[in-house]
């Protein structure tokens, strides 16, 4: 009968033993593809933005101001209309809205670009 009971109770604590180094396990590994996503969104986002700068900066160099405004107002207008028409809006959004706002008052590419982002989103 101790020779069950000890049986029993070994097997219970290997049992505890190893749901708990398993479970750890489990989330840490959960944990490192989360941080592991994180970083290459970051890096994504990172190299569109490198990708748009460098095409603007040739357009700028070749002479095509126009071509490079039109470029840079796309972000701009998905932004606008995405972040700051948002009823979920803050204060660093209410600035930058503010800012766009102003551009758009001075500059018709990116005002018309603003126009058919809403236009079009709103289909």
């Amino acid at each position: 009968m101790k020779t069950f009971v000890a049986s029993v109770t070994f097997l219970l604590v290997g049992l505890a033993v190893g749901f708990y180094a398993g479970n750890r396990s489990y989330h840490k590994h959960i944990a490192d593809e989360a941080v592991q996503m994180l970083v290459e969104s970051g890096e994504s986002s990172d190299a569109l933005m490198a990708s748009v700068s460098a095409r603007t900066i040739s357009l700028i160099d070749s002479g095509q101001d126009q071509q490079a405004v039109q470029m840079l107002s796309f972000p701009i207008a998905h932004y606008y209309y995405i972040y700051a028409s948002s009823e979920f809006t803050n204060a660093q959004r209410l600035k930058l809205r503010a800012l766009i706002d102003g551009l758009a008052s001075t500059n018709q590419i990116v005002a018309a670009q603003i126009a058919n982002e809403m236009k079009d989103k709103k289909k």
